[in-house]
């Protein structure tokens, strides 16, 4: 973690102790609360898949001695590079916030928002399920959208959330 922080602070990054454990949380898929290359390309790449393609068939920038490795990138992409971190944090600090303030709330229970979402019963919330939900609220969502909805908290990659990925993501 201290490698992390060092490699952000060296960009011009510097997100605090919490931030920094919920972001590694969020992305630690193997549990050994570090990130490798596949954990943290799930946090910058898209969801598109012909992006994300195009970015990692990329070579890398970095030519040693000439550049360090923090100053191997254009004005504006190390700009942009440094908000989509500070934009992960933020957002995971929010999200926490949320999930504190539902855990503290008397009534609330995740297997009954499951159960609301799971409009067919079939144990799964499905791309049309979630779709369905977010319309139902005044908001139009596109198939790209959904799909991108399931696909971030789908964990075994089925093409449906199932209850204990809802709880993960939740709790």
């Amino acid at each position: 973690m201290t490698e992390l922080r060092d490699g952000l602070a060296a960009i011009g990054v510097f997100p605090s102790s919490e931030e920094l454990d919920l972001f590694v949380a969020r992305y630690d898929t193997s549990g050994d609360r570090s990130l490798n290359m596949r954990e943290l390309s799930d946090a910058f790449l898209t969801l598109d898949a012909y992006y994300a393609g195009m970015v990692e068939r990329r070579g890398s920038n970095h030519r040693y001695p000439l550049y360090r490795r923090d100053d191997c990138y254009m004005p504006d992409t190390q700009r942009e590079f440094c908000a989509v971190w500070r934009t992960h944090f933020r957002s995971e600090v929010t999200a926490e916030t949320v999930r504190q303030r539902l855990q503290r709330m008397p009534y609330f229970n995740v297997y009954e928002a499951f159960n609301s979402l799971d409009a067919n019963s079939s144990g799964n919330i499905s791309r049309e399920e979630f779709r369905r939900l977010i319309q139902s609220r005044g908001f139009y969502v596109s198939d790209k959208e959904a799909t991108e909805i399931v696909e971030k908290m789908d964990k075994n990659k089925n093409g449906r959330v199932s209850f204990a990925e809802v709880s993960l993501a939740t709790l």
